[in-house]
């Protein structure tokens, strides 16, 4: 069945059409053509018992006498209006009611046939035009509809491609994923919500919005194939849950949870799924299938932005960080120094420097081998770093070197801090360093003079016989 109207809003294209003449042998005489053309016929002689009748049966197209005995064909369809049933009619007129048709035609009817000598005969080719005109309304007002959602579905991804544009910092998008999507207005979606990334057949929940630490501890051991989240990283598949405290794939339950939907959207690039974005509906909100296609759009656009800031992290990783030991190599330390030097040079600050390197290390590498001594640089590295603080820099400088930059520290404490290294170092793994420690001073024109120093300091504590920090003075 189809729908169409005279405001323009769908209405079926009537199964029975409502023949409403008073003349009842006309309107029996009506209702046997109708059907001896193909259609279903029903009749009533005015205007009260047409109200009844259309609320009733709710769908009527009606060949409507303007002249009844209780109401004008006018008042009928008024009287209807009111009642926001409006629909399609023909109008009937008596011979010189001409000006009353027309002025019908402007309040929406469909046609018009005046009462003549033949008009019965007339009845059959309106009627055919009419639906035919009401077929091809309704085809045009579903493509239109279609249209308008295309239209919205492609706002919404073109919202979201504009803002994940934005960065491809990995903690920055996955911010702006979360905000954005939680915001779109055409869903019942809270503003409550979360990703995880998928490591082997783990789901780490890496960014989230509204949860409590409750949520989070129980989320914490979740496997592809668990819960509704898991379920989606595995089949693939977007998943639409209308009340979790009815949904038996819901597994995952925790004290206080209250009646949630959700929809379950699969991160996927290059075929693969790498994540999972899943969002709250309130409790029984209904997602039209036709929506899924969409949800499955938006899994791959930000599957692809996500891919793209991981590969951008490991590639930021690899060329700023020593793959053996996880420090900061030699260009990292360079963007650093810059940093900490001006900032000591423009502000008068303390900015110090340790330069450490293992003593007789060639000779522990030939003994015990390479892998053997790839070992010793990672627990040492461990402990400089533990010796260390956030703001502090620690660099493989190259081989069995280290370099630790102090930034707000002067050579006093900087000569502590290789103090504690050194005897931590030579206690838990039963080597010794030598230390060279130096610092900022005004003087100095260049980043690399900062280095240099230490690096003599640290020669020098070699030259008197290892084992030993040297202070640059």
């Amino acid at each position: 069945m189809m729908t169409v109207n005279q405001k323009h809003q769908p209405v079926e294209i009537p199964d029975i059409i409502l023949v409403v003449e008073d003349n009842e042998e006309l309107n029996n005489l009506m209702q046997k053509l109708l059907q001896r053309e193909g259609f279903q016929a029903a009749g009533v002689l005015n205007g009260t018992e047409a109200l009844k009748w259309i609320r009733k049966n709710e769908y009527a197209l009606m060949l409507l006498d303007y002249h009844l005995p209780d109401i004008t064909g006018n008042e009928l369809v008024q009287l209807l209006a009111n009642e926001n049933r409006d629909l399609p009619f023909i109008i009937i007129t008596g011979n010189g009611d001409e000006e009353i048709a027309v002025e019908m035609m402007k309040t929406g009817a469909k046609d018009y046939i005046i009462k003549g000598p033949d008009f019965i005969n007339v009845i059959p080719h309106v009627m055919h035009r009419v639906i035919n005109d009401l077929r091809l309304e309704k085809v045009l007002f579903n493509a239109q509809q279609k249209l308008n959602e295309r239209e919205a579905d492609l706002s919404i991804l073109y919202g979201i491609s504009l803002a994940i544009s934005q960065t491809i910092d990995m903690k920055k998008l996955m911010r702006i994923i979360l905000n954005t999507v939680t915001e779109l207005k055409m869903f019942e979606i809270q503003k409550k919500g979360g990703i995880f990334l998928i490591k082997d057949d783990r789901m780490e929940l890496v960014s989230h919005k509204g949860h409590d630490a409750l949520f989070l501890n129980v989320h914490k051991s979740i496997r592809v194939g668990d819960c509704l989240c898991g379920r989606a990283a595995k089949t693939g598949k977007v998943i639409v849950s209308n009340n979790c405290l009815l949904d038996s794939r819901h597994t995952i339950k925790y004290p206080g949870m209250k009646p949630h939907g959700h929809i379950i959207i699969p991160l996927t690039a290059r075929g693969s799924v790498i994540g999972i974005l899943y969002l709250y509906l309130t409790a029984d909100a209904h997602i039209h299938e036709s929506k899924l296609k969409l949800f499955d759009s938006i899994g791959v656009q930000l599957g692809i932005a996500l891919e793209n800031a991981m590969l951008f992290e490991e590639t930021k990783r690899v060329s700023l960080y020593d793959p053996l030991t996880g420090l900061s190599n030699r260009r990292m330390m360079d963007i650093m120094l810059e940093k900490h030097f001006a900032r000591a040079s423009r502000l008068d600050k303390p900015l110090s420097a340790i330069m450490l390197d293992i003593d007789y290390f060639k000779d522990y590498n030939d003994r015990l081998g390479h892998t053997a001594g790839d070992s010793l640089l990672v627990s040492l590295a461990g402990i400089v770093l533990a010796e260390t603080r956030k703001i502090d820099l620690v660099v493989r400088y190259g081989g069995e070197e280290y370099l630790v930059l102090l930034p707000d520290t002067d050579i006093s404490k900087a000569g502590e801090v290789a103090e504690r290294m050194r005897t931590k170092v030579h206690s838990d793994l039963g080597i010794t360093i030598s230390l060279g420690v130096a610092a900022y001073n005004n003087k100095m024109t260049k980043e690399e003079d900062l280095i240099i120093i230490a690096d003599k300091a640290l020669y020098e504590a070699k030259r008197r016989g290892r084992n030993r920090i040297e202070i640059h003075n």
